[in-house]
């Protein structure tokens, strides 16, 4: 068994304790509101013996007679909200929590940890029990724990919590399942909500708690005392990738540290940084990112941080937190691997600032692994054909797609990277290019490189995103709810909440915008044979004419491997650059393309220029019939053509241009009351 402070408090064996707590129900009426006869119990509004309340019930109980019973066939959970308050806010000193629960066979469970007195500022941890018998733990939005429990049994579940120095412990059935640092080191209350919507769940939710009790015991500062309380590796554990640590330095003593020196020893290498010219007062922090870079193992290989030298030496009055160790068990990424992951966002989108600031981390943590792709909604950034494909697998905003799986939130995208990753593909993709200055086109060429026979329809796409992208409407002002209600750290160390409710034109800059995707959502349905050989190589030509405005060394080339059931199997990634540094290699050519939205919709020339032998035309009538013709630079008519096609339907219309001169030519459209004229320029 394992011994905790919680069993001590129990029998009343702890001293000094600054707050304590148990409670099995049993002293109450069946069919009560805890929050009613209860003064330690209360609900997120604060209203008590109504729906958002629990009522007291003898049907499963783990000590007898009683416990309390939650239950929601609501999909978004609910309405009971039920709230411990523990308090006060703890961010020192020993916590302990524990409780029993008792989850219904095809139903699910979950509660969270708060970490202020005022319920709804930040959540500390996030517990989810699944109908599928699958639970996961997310602490300041990071899975710490995942496994699998039994339902139609009790569980008990215990936190052991030294918030002195961040060390988070959790057991069920007194084995312990995770230890690890919190993001978000402190803690207030707890608050059940049957819900059951998270990691796939049926939305249905049915569990009962009992034998709640808690405990903090307070830690009393000595004179000079500096405690290491975390240690990242700053980005996701993945084999090979290059990670400059981090380490948090916490000052748990009464006299402030003005300088230290700090030891990450990984893999049997310490590297050491000296900070100095800093003032860390009492119970503050300081996190220092080293400069030398570490090279992740592709072993379970563990990292230990250490504080020396506090203030040029002497005594430190509490060496056992001085040294803190975390293991690490870096994945390792399929050969080749790139996860796409696809964001529905717009500007006019308060929640969709959380979709921002998970793409940044995405950028930032799997550079080469993963390419993301903001897919804008009704604001000046949006590509119709690509909002339209994603619209139809959403069913509101912000949401993303990993590699076109399930629906999630943005802000879950981390765990089905990491999941994905290690898949390995059917084919490896290269991007290569080329890029005419004069005319604005850039040409792209997707070759996939089969590792294991295919069959069926299989397809690839092209997407351009592009960096930076800003502008002076209102309309690229980013909406905003986080706006003093809710904390949402991005990249760059800015907190939303102190951001404006209407974040300004002048203050945003938008990054992986898509600005097109060929030859649409669903990829180019002839791009290999119906049955494909390993160590088979097939490419694809893909044409984009940029408009102007566009910056082209801020684009990103994004290229899909469709499977048959419209999931995609892999991702290539390249800058402009690095795709013509790669090469344009000549395939097939996709007839039909999407363009970026630009003034003119009506008419696009595909190639343009052409080489002599043939160009199409791509027409999207908004009348019934279009009279088509071409004219050279001297006024004679060398083409014509009257179309007749329903309003709105794209058209690809092959023009051979085979026995024309080298020159400019003038390709002009009536199209009912408005005339389209553009040039084409053969070689």
């Amino acid at each position: 068994m394992k011994k905790s402070l919680l069993s001590l408090a129990i029998f009343g064996l702890v001293i000094n304790l600054q707050a304590q707590y148990s409670e099995n129900f049993d002293s109450y009426t069946v069919g009560s509101y805890i929050g009613v006869v209860s003064p330690a119990w209360t609900t997120w509004s604060g209203i008590t013996g109504g729906t958002e309340d629990a009522q007291i019930d003898n049907v499963q109980a783990n000590s007898p007679n009683n416990s309390i019973y939650f239950n929601s066939t609501a999909s978004t959970g609910g309405p009971q909200d039920v709230v411990l308050p523990f308090g006060g806010m703890y961010n020192i000193g020993q916590f302990s929590y524990s409780h029993s629960m008792y989850i219904s066979s095809g139903k699910g469970a979950y509660f969270n940890f708060q970490a202020d007195a005022t319920i709804g500022n930040t959540w500390a941890m996030d517990f989810y029990f699944v109908d599928d018998n699958n639970y996961y733990v997310t602490a300041g939005g990071a899975t710490v724990a995942t496994g699998t429990y039994s339902s139609n049994q009790w569980i008990d579940l215990e936190m052991d919590i030294n918030l002195s120095t961040n060390q988070w412990e959790m057991s069920l059935n007194s084995v312990v399942v995770a230890t690890f640092a919190n993001p978000v080191n402190r803690i207030a209350s707890i608050d059940y909500y049957p819900t059951n919507s998270s990691y796939g769940g049926n939305g249905l939710s049915t569990f009962w708690i009992d034998d709640v009790a808690y405990q903090h015991t307070p830690y009393t500062l000595p004179t000079k005392n500096g405690a290491v309380i975390n240690i990242d590796l700053n980005g996701p554990a993945i084999n090979g990738a290059s990670r400059n640590p981090k380490a948090t330095i916490r000052n748990l003593g009464v006299t402030a540290i003005t300088s230290f020196d700090i030891t990450v020893d990984y893999n049997g290498t310490p590297i050491t940084q000296t900070v100095s010219n800093v003032n860390i007062p009492s119970l503050g922090t300081h996190t220092v990112e080293f400069t030398q870079a570490i090279t992740l193992a592709p072993a379970a290989t563990s990292i230990t941080a250490t504080v020396s030298n506090v203030n040029g030496g002497g005594v430190d009055m509490d060496p056992a937190d001085d040294a803190k160790t975390v293991n690490f068990n870096p994945i390792t990424p399929a050969p080749g691997k790139v996860v796409i992951v696809e964001e529905a966002t717009g500007t006019w989108c308060g929640w969709c600032p959380r979709g921002t600031v998970a793409m940044e981390y995405l950028a930032h943590d799997y550079e080469g692994f993963a390419a993301g792709i903001a897919v804008h909604n009704g604001d000046p950034m949006v590509n119709t054909v690509y909002d339209n494909g994603i619209g139809n697998l959403i069913s509101g905003y912000p949401s993303a797609l990993v590699n076109r799986g399930n629906v999630i939130d943005p802000a879950d995208i981390f765990g089905p990277v990491m999941t994905d990753l290690v898949v390995a593909p059917k084919a490896v993709l290269t991007n290569g290019a080329r890029y005419d200055a004069t005319t604005n086109i850039l040409e792209v060429s997707v070759t996939a490189d089969f590792a294991d026979a295919v069959s069926g329809d299989w397809r690839l796409a092209c997407v351009i995103t592009e960096d930076s992208v800003h502008g002076t409407d209102a309309q690229y002002g980013q909406a905003n709810y986080y706006s003093g209600n809710q904390s949402l750290i991005g990249l760059n160390g800015v907190d939303w909440m102190n951001l404006p409710a209407k974040v300004p034109a002048s203050q945003m800059v938008y990054d992986h915008v898509a600005r097109a995707i060929a030859p649409g959502f669903d990829g180019y349905q002839n791009s290999f044979p119906a049955s494909v050989n390993a160590n088979d190589q097939h490419t694809v030509n893909f044409w984009f004419q940029l408009e102007e405005g566009f910056d082209i060394d801020k684009m990103h080339i994004v290229s899909m491997l469709i499977k048959p059931g419209g999931q995609i199997d892999n991702g290539g990634t390249a800058t402009v650059d690095e795709a013509i540094a790669n090469g344009f290699v000549s395939g097939i050519n996709v007839s039909t393309t999407e363009y970026f939205n630009g003034p003119d919709d009506v008419l696009k020339i595909y190639p343009n220029p052409t080489n002599g032998d043939f160009t199409n035309l791509v027409i999207n009538p908004k009348s019934n019939s279009v009279d088509i013709s071409i004219v050279d630079i001297n006024g004679k008519t060398v083409y014509t053509k009257q179309l007749d096609t329903p309003q709105n339907e794209t058209q690809i219309l092959p023009v051979s241009t085979t026995n024309l001169p080298e020159g400019l030519y003038l390709v002009r459209v009536v199209d009912g009351s408005q005339i389209r004229t553009q040039k084409l320029v053969v070689k």
